[in-house]
């Protein structure tokens, strides 16, 4: 063997170790990031499986979770517990669920402003403004019942009592916000963005039955759903009404 043929071997052998070296190191799974955990490459192929077989609300949510909750609802899913459209729509019927819960507190708290002092004050002077119109019943048409009181007068009382009446409620209408611009809450039943299917709500009781129970789960559903319905309300879910006149 000439000093050429030699120098050929050499380096063969040494580009052929440094290529089997390189696998090695992946395979092991370098923690100097240099190459990723082999677990973690199958775990990554099963949940991107996952997702590609969810839709609409239940794909958003998914995408929102974190790789803990995201991994658990994977393995209901690969156990057979749930299927994968199962999941689907247990997740779409939670987010549903919530968007409902979501919009009616939003419609309390509107309700509950008047929970103010200042709405104290207004109740307590609509309570005064009602017992004096009963008072003043009462007294006048004690007054009108008295013995020689002539027709003529009778009428003449009668009048002016119907005069104060309908100063002393318009006080009380003007108090209670009857015939002023008031927010209505709007949500049509059958909107299937907060009303889930019978076959969602029948994949929501089994996910339920499961005992699947996660905190960072309920926080993200939470967070969408108030997100969401501060959404509908700004655009779509209040309106005008007046109440009484």
């Amino acid at each position: 063997m000439g000093i050429s043929d030699v120098s050929a071997s050499l380096f063969h052998a040494t580009a052929a170790a440094s290529v089997q070296a390189k696998p090695a190191a992946a395979k092991a799974g370098a923690t100097d990031g240099t190459a990723p955990a082999a677990s973690s490459k199958t775990d990554k192929v099963d949940l991107s499986n996952l997702a590609s077989a969810l839709k609409g609300d239940a794909l958003d949510l998914f995408k929102n979770l974190s790789a803990d909750d995201r991994t658990s609802l994977g393995k209901l899913v690969s156990s057979g517990a749930l299927s994968a459209d199962e999941l689907n729509d247990a997740l779409s019927s939670a987010l549903k669920s919530e968007r409902k819960k979501a919009f009616w507190q939003s419609a309390k708290e509107d309700a509950d402003a008047g929970g103010t002092a200042e709405g104290a004050a207004r109740q307590q002077s609509m309570k005064t403004i009602s017992d004096r119109m009963e008072s003043t019943l009462e007294s006048r048409y004690a007054a009108m019942d008295r013995p020689g009181m002539s027709p003529q007068d009778r009428l003449a009382a009668l009048s002016k009592l119907s005069a104060e009446m309908k100063d002393m409620q318009d006080s009380w209408d003007q108090l209670a916000g009857i015939g002023m611009p008031m927010k209505a809450y709007t949500l049509k039943g059958g909107d299937e963005r907060f009303f889930a299917t019978s076959k969602e709500q029948a994949a929501g009781q089994k996910f339920s039955d499961l005992g699947f129970q996660s905190g960072t789960f309920n926080k993200v559903v939470s967070t969408l759903a108030k997100d969401f319905s501060q959404k509908y309300l700004t655009e779509e879910g209040t309106s005008e009404m007046k109440l009484g006149k």
